[in-house]
């Protein structure tokens, strides 16, 4: 039977053609209805050529709106155009990406400066990273791992672009490393750095303290969520390539396009579109119909709430399980005030959040840290909250989780490794009637 299965993989795919074009992460030739902010961030970093540091900027958007492909659009092409013979003045440009979901502290964003290639001297006898001098750079402390990118910026007169993508996750430094990376230019005689930040949450430079903010002389940029019509058209771009001709007709494609608009999110219509695709192919059609779509609507969804939570930081964790647990059992506020089914009280989520804290032996976060918890959460979409208004317990804001909550709290307790021996009391009660989890 596995044979089977690779002689059918060898022997041409009946519905794709090329799944690369279908990646979130591919940049294809032409960004469709982004032309206006290309321009714009490519105006931003042209100052790179003529030797000049441009300003430092944000971008800001919801998930799927093209941010972060926009800005490896205009990298590759600053790179191909610095690398050509129209770079008359000489500048030497380099760009380093990083996605700080998973470089989320000051060490591992400056530990991957150095080790990266664009970066391919070493203050270490001016040998490439790649020959294991970069080994070296393991242990290094922050300060000295911010003295080596100064000098080998400067020794090579190097024009440097930092691209951090989702910027709002580095929860360790980010204050420092702000700070440290533009007050860089002010010790250096040559070459500079600049900053790209790339994040979903518009608030992420009100969190930085005045010290860091003062340094940034940034410009902000902000991306609108797709319509239909546009998904519709970025959807026909990677079918062209990705699919195989006469498989999926526009029909489906308006389907899909519709389900994304909602959000006005690429990367879910990508997903979907693909998934939808993968059904149909594991089913032996040669089509996409319908019922593939409804199939795959569900799998993704259900793919993107495992991300949404498995990826969030333990307390928040522990945070949209006590939503999710209070959810399932009504909640004892709501009980007594009458508010509407589904709609919990921060003040009972916070005294859940607290008991679980301590039944993992965790140290409960303070209330103005549980705040910004919720923020977070909601600027994910996983919990939306409004405020009550006067008349119900004062004037607080009222949760309501938005996702299963039974499945929110099995991916939850998974994750924090909760069962119903390790806890006691009514959480465990609350546990033993979810061991399908």
């Amino acid at each position: 039977m596995i044979d089977d299965i690779f002689r059918a993989e060898l022997s041409g795919r009946k519905i794709f053609n090329d799944l690369t074009v279908l990646s979130p992460h591919y940049v294809p030739d032409t960004l469709p209805y982004r032309e206006k902010e290309v321009k714009e961030v490519t105006r931003a970093i042209a100052p790179v050529l003529r030797n000049e540091k441009p300003n430092n900027l944000f971008i800001y958007g919801k998930t799927g709106t093209g941010k972060t492909c926009a800005v490896k659009y205009v990298a590759m092409k600053m790179l191909d155009f610095a690398s050509g013979p129209e770079n008359q003045n000489g500048a030497v440009v380099r760009i380093i990406y990083m996605n700080n979901r998973v470089r989320n502290t000051m060490y591992q964003v400056l530990l991957r400066c150095m080790e990266d290639p664009a970066l391919n001297t070493s203050i270490l006898n001016d040998r490439p990273l790649g020959d294991g001098t970069a080994n070296k750079l393991v242990g290094t402390t922050p300060a000295g791992l911010y003295e080596k990118l100064q000098n080998v910026v400067q020794k090579n007169n190097i024009n440097l672009i930092i691209i951090l993508d989702e910027i709002d996750q580095i929860k360790k430094g980010l204050d420092d490393l702000m700070y440290m990376l533009t007050r860089i230019n002010d010790e250096i005689t040559s070459g500079h750095v600049s900053i790209i930040g790339i994040s979903n949450d518009m608030r992420v430079k009100k969190r930085l303290d005045p010290r860091s903010r003062s340094t940034l002389c940034e410009e902000e940029k902000v991306f609108r969520p797709y319509n239909a019509t546009e998904l519709n058209e970025i959807l026909q771009q990677r079918i062209s390539s990705g699919f195989n001709k006469g498989v999926i007709d526009d029909s489906i494609i308006s389907l899909i396009s519709g389900y994304a608009a909602q959000d006005g999110d690429a990367r879910y219509a990508l997903r979907l579109l693909q998934k939808s695709g993968e059904v149909a192919q594991n089913e032996g059609a040669d089509r996409v119909e319908v019922k593939d779509v409804e199939r795959a609507k569900t799998a993704v969804e259900e793919d993107i709430m495992f991300e949404a939570i498995s990826t969030l930081p333990e307390h928040q964790q522990i945070v949209i399980y006590s939503i999710a647990d209070l959810a399932l059992r009504g909640g004892a506020y709501r009980r007594l005030s009458g508010i509407p089914t589904g709609d919990l009280f921060t003040g009972e989520v916070y005294d859940a959040y607290e008991q679980n804290c301590k039944r993992l032996n965790r140290t409960p976060r303070t209330v103005r840290q549980f705040g910004d918890y919720l923020n977070e959460l909601e600027m994910m979409g996983s919990i939306t909250t409004r405020h009550s208004g006067k008349g119900i317990r004062g004037n607080t804001r009222l949760i309501r989780i938005s996702y299963p909550p039974e499945e929110i709290k099995c991916i939850a307790k998974r994750n924090l490794n909760l069962d119903a021996e390790s806890v006691s009391g009514s959480i465990a009660i609350s546990l033993a009637g979810a061991s399908s989890c």
